[in-house]
């Protein structure tokens, strides 16, 4: 059967909709747009809109409309509402009820919307017995499954806390084995530096005292005279400040 011929009207002007045609076209545009999730229709379904407003219009006998104009007075009533919105108080706008359950309504509470059905998770999750299943009969493996991977999570989580907490024991051990190593030697080369001392003043004691029984000696002979003695004294004080020189 041969379609009758559709008449376009002028792009951007939809002053020729009726409220009649306007009503179908938020009721074919409202179920495509819920059922994509107040998503984005694409040509195909602007096509299918204008199909259903053409079917609706007694059988032809108006214009027809096209996917372009019924898209185009779509985002008109849209800026209508948003203006409607805008202002205060109710508005008188008849169209303005079916947009807003259809923009701004959720989809439990919209005709036409698909309701998801909920999972199963968000039902038997709140049982107090977890071993119950709320919807009879089925088992709750889904339940244990996303329960045992939790508390595998958790065990995860601990025994990574466990590994961190040995490595920083394990650090502090050995930095304190390095530092105890440490006092041990700086002890050991105070102690050699405290015996070294006491072996070098020993050492100027002895030489001090063998000096002064030489010096002794030397005075106690015959021929001993006041120069002379002198020269020793200037001889043995020259000598040992040579030798505390060179220690």
């Amino acid at each position: 059967m041969d379609r009758p011929t559709r008449t376009h009207a002028p792009a951007g002007r939809d002053d020729c909709w009726s409220e009649d045609a306007t009503l179908a076209l938020t009721t074919a545009w409202g179920d495509r747009y819920l059922h994509l999730n107040r998503g984005i229709l694409r040509q195909k379904d602007w096509k299918e809109v204008a199909d259903a407003v053409n079917s609706h219009q007694n059988g032809g006998a108006k214009p027809f409309k096209t996917d372009v104009q019924c898209k185009n007075r779509i985002d008109t009533l849209k800026k209508k509402y948003k203006l409607e919105k805008s202002k205060p108080g109710p508005s008188t706008w008849p169209f303005y009820r079916r947009l807003h359950s259809i923009i701004c309504s959720t989809p439990s509470n919209t005709a036409g919307a698909t309701k998801p059905n909920p999972p199963i998770l968000a039902l038997t999750a709140k049982s107090p017995d977890p071993n119950t299943n709320p919807l009879g009969g089925s088992t709750d493996s889904s339940i244990r499954r996303d329960d045992g991977g939790d508390e595998a999570a958790v065990f995860s989580g601990g025994a990574a806390c466990r590994e961190l907490a040995r490595a920083i024991s394990k650090f502090g051990e050995m930095y304190e084995r390095i530092e105890n190593s440490k006092r041990k030697q700086m002890m050991e080369l105070e102690k050699q530096r405290m015996e070294f001392e006491k072996e070098l003043a020993l050492q100027r004691l002895n030489m001090f005292m063998d000096v002064q029984v030489e010096l002794g000696k030397k005075m106690k002979r015959p021929k001993y005279s006041h120069s002379s003695g002198a020269a020793i004294v200037q001889n043995f004080n020259f000598n040992l400040n040579l030798f505390m020189g060179f220690i």
